[in-house]
């Protein structure tokens, strides 16, 4: 199977992208830090939805770029890429929102609930959710990375959404 051309410059945007997400993650310290020691912070559902707030927050900001005259996030700019819909058009907000619900919201979250869940001792007791949820965020990777990767390079996110990556030098 053919590499795709495209894939360093995808990969080169998105840990730009992943920069900013970082960023995000990082705002909620001050609050983790202020509650550490209150009955919030053993609270499940307080740490739920706190710990869906830099998800949410990616989701949206990366849904509007990729929806704006640009078409592309900040990481996708500085990496000459713009997102389209499969016909070539611009993303509208809905199609956007919907693909990076896919490709970062969703795995963030799983990511989170491996993380709770093995905080926990999931692991150690061979919690079903805790080994099921990992086995989802793996396969999860390796689906993203050999789609962009290969072939058309339409990652699963794309593909789901009814979006393509392509170069804006084009």
């Amino acid at each position: 199977m053919k590499v795709n051309r495209l894939w360093r410059r995808r990969t080169e945007g998105y840990l730009l992208d992943c920069i900013g997400y970082l960023g995000i993650a990082a705002l909620e310290l001050p609050l983790g830090l202020a509650l550490k020691d209150t009955s919030l912070a053993s609270n499940p559902l307080f740490l739920a939805i706190a710990s869906s707030v830099p998800p949410a927050a990616a989701t949206l900001i990366a849904a509007r770029s990729e929806s704006s005259a640009d078409g592309a996030t900040w990481g996708k700019r500085r990496a000459a890429l713009t997102v389209k819909d499969v016909g070539g058009g611009e993303v509208a907000l809905g199609r956007a929102l919907w693909r990076n619900t896919i490709k970062i919201f969703l795995p963030w979250t799983l990511g989170h609930v491996v993380a709770f869940r093995a905080a926990d001792g999931g692991f150690e007791r061979g919690d079903a959710l805790t080994l099921v949820a990992t086995g989802l965020v793996y396969a999860w990777l390796a689906a993203s990375v050999v789609t962009t990767l290969y072939g058309s390079g339409r990652s699963v996110h794309d593909r789901l959404s009814g979006t393509t990556v392509s170069s804006s030098l084009d």
